[in-house]
């Protein structure tokens, strides 16, 4: 009961003197606000990365692209046959690992032509899989089959983008003919149109270029040969690629005769940068953000030890009719901790503001997380502390004050 007393004395007392408090809130405000605000942009960073990855392949995915041999075995190059189809159907026969397997035959930048319209495509050469391994989504018709690459099928699948300058608004694509270097292909599948905004631009428009064709349609009509651009694999769960590394070196050493000329790219390293990227953004704007606490902190005790400078003849007549040092004490600290949970509450609902002006100005701004709510919970208990170890002096020195020494304060 007394202490509830004492709580609502204290409360009292901030709300008396409304503009004094609101000075000592201001440090707390700006730096709650700063940290929720700067958390609630890292979070859209993320969470654009993270689209973007995911869209592109996701951690699971592994590369496989030609290179020159080392120095040392330059003289024995030509034993090599470089990377081909058969090395796909070898890694697809004895890696059981690589859940998915694509070859990718790029027959070069080429014109796309439909009637007397055309525009530049790269039409590449793939199989089935490519479309789990990078994420791809059919909106109408269908994807390419095994048995399109079994028979060498002159079909293809188109992007969003492609559909757009190839054909009329409202025009079904599907059964249609398109001509690649004047060879005819009947369009089977549309993927569906990717849209992420990122600074300013889309930044899966590649995806809506895409232009797909069997791989063996790709090497027998424009390359000649076996050969392939790259090898796209995609593993069923991240914890498989430590293991699945080794293999592949294993199966494309022998059928390259030891020669060494393929690179394996995981996308592990471009995960740890963009993590590394992260921490720093963290650290370096979260310890902005936690000055402004302690600056704020400042501030609530220089006006804390004021009042107690202006209340010393209260403090001695009440000292003078019985209240405990202990009472005093409390008192002075529920008043810093009052002025630092309002100020936190008033930090976070700028921080909400702020957040909106900035989705709202910047590129990326939808992907901005409007409501960070663990920040905001850490950002209230943060402010509450604050204010409770500012007012810790200041309440200890009201508290040894002697209330003879307070009645004679003038």
């Amino acid at each position: 009961m007394i202490i509830a007393t004492i709580t609502k004395q204290g409360i009292r007392e901030v709300w008396s003197h409304k503009f004094r408090s609101f000075l000592s809130m201001i440090g707390i405000i700006l730096g709650v606000a700063s940290l929720v605000a700067m958390i609630g942009v890292v979070q859209g960073m993320i969470k654009n990365f993270t689209v973007f990855f995911e869209e592109t392949g996701g951690i699971e995915k592994v590369t496989i692209n030609s290179t020159e041999a080392p120095e040392e075995q330059q003289h024995i190059a030509f034993l090599s046959p470089g990377l081909t189809i058969s090395d796909f159907q070898a890694i697809e026969a004895s890696v059981p690992l690589a859940e998915y397997v694509s070859p990718e035959v790029d027959i070069g930048w080429t014109r796309m032509v439909r009637g007397n319209k055309r525009t530049g495509s790269r039409p590449k050469g793939v199989t089935s899989d490519i479309q789990i391994i990078e994420n791809y989504e059919v909106a109408e018709g269908r994807f390419i089959g095994d048995l399109d690459n079994l028979h060498a099928r002159p079909v293809i699948v188109i992007g969003s983008e492609m559909v757009r300058r190839l054909y009329e608004r409202g025009e079904d694509p599907i059964g249609t003919q398109v001509r690649i270097m004047n060879q005819p292909f009947t369009v089977i599948g549309v993927l569906k149109n990717y849209e992420f905004n990122q600074n300013g631009r889309n930044a899966l428009r590649r995806k809506n270029w895409a232009a797909f064709i069997p791989a063996q349609t790709a090497a027998q009509r424009f390359r000649g040969d076996n050969s392939v651009s790259e090898l796209l694999l995609k593993v069923s769960r991240y914890e498989d690629l430590r293991d699945l590394i080794p293999q592949l070196e294993n199966v494309l050493l022998q059928r390259h005769n030891g020669i060494e000329d393929f690179e394996i790219e995981t996308r592990e390293e471009q995960l740890a940068e963009f993590q590394q990227l992260e921490k720093s953004f963290t650290y370096s704007l979260g310890g902005v953000a936690g000055i402004s606490l302690l600056v704020g902190g400042i501030g609530i005790m220089n006006v804390m030890l004021a009042v107690v400078s202006e209340r010393i003849r209260e403090i001695g007549v009440r000292k003078a009719v019985g209240a405990r040092s202990s009472d005093i004490f409390f008192q002075f600290l529920v008043e810093s901790t009052v002025i630092s949970v309002v100020g936190g509450v008033f930090g976070i609902l700028l921080s909400v503001a702020f957040l909106q002006i900035l989705s709202t100005f910047i590129p990326d701004g939808d992907n901005i997380n409007l409501f960070p709510g663990n920040a905001m919970i850490f950002g209230f208990i943060f402010s509450g502390a604050v204010g409770l170890f500012s007012g810790l002096y200041p309440a200890f020195k009201a508290a040894q004050l002697d209330p003879i020494e307070a009645l004679r304060y003038e």
